[in-house]
């Protein structure tokens, strides 16, 4: 491999020879260089493309710097550009590159290049490497090599969020399994994770918790050393001494009750090995994927659980929150407007009536906060102002309200949330106090969003916009998972459902009835994004679902068919529509996906 070596050391030479850094005027020739190195002839004889045109959302053309497909897609920006602001760019070419999407995409600024796989982590890179690094560390760029070979990252967050996962899921299982009550089982897993998030996100002191499981030498000391770190957790104000001197207030409810068990010795190992990982690369789905493993087969089968990629998810929340919001913030030509609008963000409302473990709204809380950050940014244009400096009243978890009939999925939503406002103010670099975490146990209820026992429709808190994905259940399959009874009262209390509708359909039609109507006063409520079965497009389930929604709103963002991520083999609709027919508040230009590949 020395020659490999010595042909991208060659390029770096050149590049700091020859390039200024000029985006405009040197990018194609930094980028047919880079082929070059990588055993090509040049870029275009690698069938790569250069201004491959991108159309924008409303009208008019852009133009993505390289394409490659299936393989990649660059992005080039000046010498010294921050490339962390030009993701989203990045992302929405991306997801219009259809079909034959690449695989990942390059940002370059001639100096760094950061490599992201959106379809397995959106919010950071895979890897970063310098140019100066890249004649010894071009694993990450593996992919552009003639050869076709895998590339090797070193920060790719799926496979470690899976293994950590799979250890405290292993802990949940053993606990359970030689008699521990499931719901202390449960409350010990989830006190446990957050202990390890908090000393690798700053939380609590680094190696804290570890050091505390070096000190767990019996099922005693375990149950003594670890439940009284729940408890002091739980406790107003830092614990001024002793061995649990500096542990700050934790709060969220969570820890009200202290987890304490007696563990084995096996068991104390699996938390030693759960505490080798970086928690602070594990990304948020983790909560998803416990709640899924944590589960049997038949529970999740009858719920219609299963695990949603982010890249999924933001086909839910892009045009139904951050799509809007975004118009209004980049078309604001006032300080006046500005200030307006941050009022408005800091009160916006998000409901997810199915909401499993959280994701939805965690990734909804999170775009959320990124346009609020870009409020701040836009009011900076018109006055003196530090965009990391938040006055009191910024948009919290709070705003975000789930309901969900699994007790387990609920808690872990609450988790979610809390760990999510400490994970935005790092990314953000927002001035926000991260502890006591928020206290969101009147935020998720647990509860059939549908119906009540007695047979009435659930009541649902006020909310501006409504996202999520209901459970996936054919109508054939209503009454054997839930009973005759059960599904007497469901249709009772929607007459006006055919009863040939899939289940999905009921929580269509609930939200299309219980949002608000979007007016030009009230612009930012009356939108929905909801994940469905294939069959709301056709036959009963359409008449039930669809044709309600058309009838008082528009669809302004629709994928016709595809595969569902995650263990779900399903194929599946996504629908986002508006409450209203004033085509000022929708999209001027409507989007249907038919198909969408997954690859």
């Amino acid at each position: 491999m020395v020659d490999r070596k010595e042909k991208i050391q060659k390029f770096v030479t050149w590049c700091t020879n020859h390039i200024s850094g000029d985006e405009k005027g040197e990018a194609q020739i930094f980028l047919d260089h880079l082929f070059i190195a990588f055993g090509h002839e040049g870029l275009k004889e690698a069938g790569a493309t250069c201004e491959v045109r991108v159309k924008k959302e409303n009208k008019g053309t852009s133009f993505a710097d390289l394409v490659w497909k299936p393989k990649i897609l660059i992005e080039m920006k000046k010498r010294g550009e921050d490339l962390s602001k030009h993701y989203r760019q990045a992302f929405y070419y991306w997801t219009r590159l259809v079909p034959d999407r690449p695989n990942w995409v390059i940002l370059c600024n001639f100096d760094e290049f950061w490599i992201y796989d959106f379809n397995t982590q959106m919010d950071t890179p895979v890897d970063k490497v310098t140019l100066q690094q890249l004649p010894d560390r071009y694993g990450p760029l593996a992919f552009l090599f003639a050869i076709d070979e895998l590339p090797v990252f070193g920060n790719h967050q799926e496979k470690v969020t899976r293994e950590a996962a799979d250890k405290l899921v292993d802990i949940f299982c053993s606990l359970t399994e030689r008699g521990i009550d499931r719901e202390l089982a449960q409350r010990f897993s989830l006190q446990a994770l957050v202990a390890l998030f908090s000393e690798d996100i700053g939380l609590l002191e680094k190696y804290f918790f570890a050091r505390l499981l070096e000190d767990c030498t019996s099922p005693v000391a375990s149950y003594d050393l670890i439940g009284q770190l729940f408890s002091e957790m739980d406790t107003p104000g830092t614990t001024p001494g002793g061995r649990f001197k500096g542990v700050p207030y934790f709060n969220g409810g969570l820890f009200s009750k202290p987890a304490r068990i007696e563990l084995e010795s096996h068991e104390i190992e699996l938390l030693k090995e759960a505490a080798k990982f970086d928690w602070s690369k594990v990304r948020p789905e983790i909560f998803g994927s416990i709640f899924e493993h944590s589960m049997n087969n038949s529970e999740r089968r009858a719920s219609g659980s299963h695990y949603t990629t982010p890249v999924d998810i933001i086909k839910v929340v892009y045009p139904t929150i951050v799509e809007p919001w975004q118009e209004r913030i980049e078309s604001a030509r006032t300080l006046h407007s500005l200030e307006k609008l941050l009022m408005e963000i800091e009160g916006f409302r998000v409901l997810d009536p199915a909401c499993g473990s959280g994701n939805f709204l965690y990734i909804a809380y999170r775009e959320t906060k990124r346009l609020e950050a870009r409020i701040y940014e836009r009011m900076a244009e018109y006055k003196s102002i530090d965009p990391s400096q938040r006055p009191m009243g910024f948009v919290s978890t709070s705003n975000f309200l789930g309901m969900d009939r699994n007790e387990f999925a609920i808690e872990l939503a609450k988790v979610t949330m809390m760990l999510a406002h400490k994970l935005a103010i790092d990314e953000l670099h927002i001035n926000e106090q991260a502890l006591p975490l928020d206290n969101l146990n009147k935020n998720f209820t647990v509860c059939d969003a549908l119906i009540t026992k007695d047979g009435g429709k659930t009541n649902w808190p006020e909310t501006n916009v409504i996202i999520g994905n209901p459970p996936f259940i054919g109508a054939k399959r209503i009454k054997p998972e839930y009973g005759e009874a059960y599904t007497k009262r469901l249709r009772s209390a929607y007459p006006e459902i055919p009863g040939m509708a899939d289940y999905c359909v009921y929580w269509f039609k609930r939200t299309n009835d219980f949002l608000q109507e979007c007016t030009p006063e009230n612009w930012m409520s009356g939108r929905a994004g909801l994940v469905g079965t294939q069959n709301i497009r056709s036959n009963a389930s359409r008449k039930g679902g669809l044709n309600a929604i058309c009838h008082t709103g528009t669809i302004v963002d629709a994928v016709e068919n595809q595969p569902w991520s995650g263990e779900a083999n399903v194929n599946v609709s996504i629908v986002n529509w508006v409450k209203s027919h004033d085509s000022a508040l929708t999209k001027k230009k409507k989007k249907l996906w038919s198909i969408i590949n997954q690859t």
